[in-house]
């Protein structure tokens, strides 16, 4: 099939691409909707892996989603690309068709299907849901987001005002900046106040304007239970961790999936690939897990340009308040998955502005604010010949009167990447997904050894390895909070063999061979299990190797 990278996905568009590609991969794909939204719309799940090769279940899992936060659409697009490169590419490129040999891919590509539905089909933006939460809010005062000049944008409005706060730049005259401390009352001078565009409710112009608290508060990456505060705590946390139904549809997804052993979610925006820890410093980390994905990152920022950073020391504003109850922290702290986000679209990057940890931000000097943003202006002019920002246009407010909008464009140019640039954005991304998928651990038998005894008796020593890059049990945190089951050999007769025939003597049908270290270390990446059995020669026995994470691997014996 043919799927182009030219146009935001809507929720319909998005199931037709997925049902395409289960029509021309069957193969390959199997859809399954994990569960109904709040709206009731399905959330849909594509399992990708060669069914011949043995069931989704058996293999080791990666897992990659997108559009947890409604605006976030690019994600969405990164994750329909990368399906869409591993289905082109099977049969023709030979790491991947071994890949989908192996492993299993389970892609979600949007959670939020309400919220990016709303998103996309209106001028409002929304964090997660359309359910309004908290419920008492509704309708509370103060100023709330409206187009109120009919183009399609919710942009910010400017109102002059003696004893406004803001000024127009002596550089730009699209960009408004904070008044100097030195800024007297003048009449040659304008002063602004500066909003965002909409309506005021309750309206009192002896008062200032605040924004009236959102009536769609939730946010879905803070209602998962590691780490899970209430809202007073962490706003938009919900009532419980996983109140939401969407989110309960991860949950039990994750249930039924303990093979899942890495992880990529995609956010917007800011050009970053996100590591653990989200409240604690690296040096808490458990080194071997600090190297993997130090080592991994390093894979990414070759591949994306984007920095590997972790969201504590990197991503976090009030590092004494970290925000908490993300996917990022259950799928590593509590299942113990290896897991990265990646935020899309690095609009000051392209501006060539420098990355620097979000904490410092609080403390930019008003030139250096200033000067970036002059930045990103050129950028926008230079590039996309000035289309990213609405010029300031006069507009008679219905209740603030004679107001200015204009500003830069919210959706399609801060918040997601002009569409000119959105395959280029989807295809580094996932490609990164794709080398992070092969780190994965993968069980193999690599020897089996059969020595006749005496008589009918015969030691058969089987000999289990881990070729992948990872342990068996994933990421060592795992160790410490939730371990999975060590790897396991069991012996069994072949169901043709007449019954009677074959007995083992010695050595559990089913033993526990704990877990193997992947090449990252390499100490321990083999094991052994022996049986002695009696039996004629040429009976046929199975060996079959399990793993949670790992997959399952088999190999016929013959005695």
């Amino acid at each position: 099939m043919t799927i182009t990278f030219d146009k935001y996905h809507t929720y319909q568009e998005v199931e037709n691409c997925l049902r395409l590609f289960v029509s021309e991969y069957p193969n390959l794909c199997t859809l399954e909707s994990l569960g109904k939204s709040f709206q009731g719309r399905d959330i849909w799940m594509l399992e990708v892996t060669n069914k011949e090769t043995g069931s989704a279940k058996d293999k080791p899992g990666v897992y990659i989603d997108g559009n947890i936060h409604a605006g976030e659409v690019t994600a969405c697009e990164t994750v329909l690309w990368t399906i869409d490169h591993l289905l082109s590419s099977y049969g023709t490129h030979e790491e991947i068709t071994y890949l989908l040999d192996v492993q299993a891919f389970f892609f979600v590509p949007r959670i939020a299907v309400d919220g990016a539905e709303y998103y996309l089909s209106t001028p409002y933006t929304v964090r997660s849901s359309v359910r309004q939460w908290p419920e008492e809010v509704d309708d509370k005062p103060g100023l709330y987001p409206e187009d109120i000049d009919r183009n399609g944008k919710i942009l910010t409005m400017r109102v002059k005002d003696p004893d406004g706060a803001w000024k127009v730049s002596s550089k730009d005259p699209r960009l408004m900046v904070r008044r100097d401390p030195n800024d007297m009352p003048s009449q040659n001078v304008f002063y602004y106040d500066v909003y965002r565009e909409g309506l005021i409710r309750e309206y009192d112009s002896d008062l200032p304007i605040k924004d009236a608290p959102t009536k769609y508060g939730l946010d879905f990456n803070r209602n998962f239970p590691t780490n899970w505060a209430v809202r007073t705590r962490q706003p938009g946390s919900g009532d419980y961790p996983f109140s939401e139904p969407e989110m309960q549809c991860v949950a039990d997804f994750f249930r039924t999936h303990p093979n899942i052993v890495v992880s990529m979610s995609y956010h917007t925006a800011g050009g970053y690939i996100l590591r653990p820890f989200c409240t604690k410093r690296d040096g808490t980390m458990d080194p071997r897990d600090l190297r993997i994905y130090r080592t991994l990152g390093e894979i990414g920022e070759e591949i994306t340009g984007y920095p590997c950073k972790s969201i504590f020391e990197w991503f976090t504003q009030d590092q004494s308040r970290p925000s908490v109850g993300s996917a990022l922290e259950w799928f590593y702290e509590t299942l113990g998955i290896l897991s990265f986000a990646t935020e899309l679209w690095d609009l000051s990057g392209r501006a060539g502005l420098a990355k620097r940890p979000s904490h410092e931000y609080r403390t930019m000097s008003r030139r250096q604010i200033e000067e970036e943003g002059l930045a990103l202006l050129r950028w926008n002019d230079e590039i996309m010949a000035g289309q990213l920002f609405v010029n300031w246009q006069e507009f008679d407010h219905p209740q603030l009167g004679k107001v200015e909008i204009g500003g830069w464009e919210p959706k399609f140019g801060r918040q997601n990447p002009p569409v000119r640039f959105l395959e280029e954005e989807c295809r580094k991304n996932g490609m990164f997904a794709v080398e992070i998928a092969k780190s994965a651990p993968r069980i193999v038998i690599d020897k089996v050894d059969v020595e006749h005894l005496q008589d009918d008796l015969h030691k058969i020593e089987v000999y289990v390895k881990n070729e992948g890059y990872l342990p068996t049990h994933g990421a060592f945190e795992t160790l410490k909070t939730n371990p999975p089951s060590p790897v396991k050999a069991r012996l069994e007769i072949s169901k043709d063999a007449p019954q009677g025939s074959f007995e083992i003597v010695s050595g559990k049908t089913e033993q526990e061979l704990g877990h193997l270290d992947g090449y990252l270390l390499g100490d321990d990446r083999k094991k052994k299990a022996t049986w002695v059995v009696r039996g004629k020669s040429g009976t046929i026995a199975e060996v079959i190797a399990t793993s949670v994470r790992a997959g399952t691997a088999r190999r016929s014996v013959e005695i």
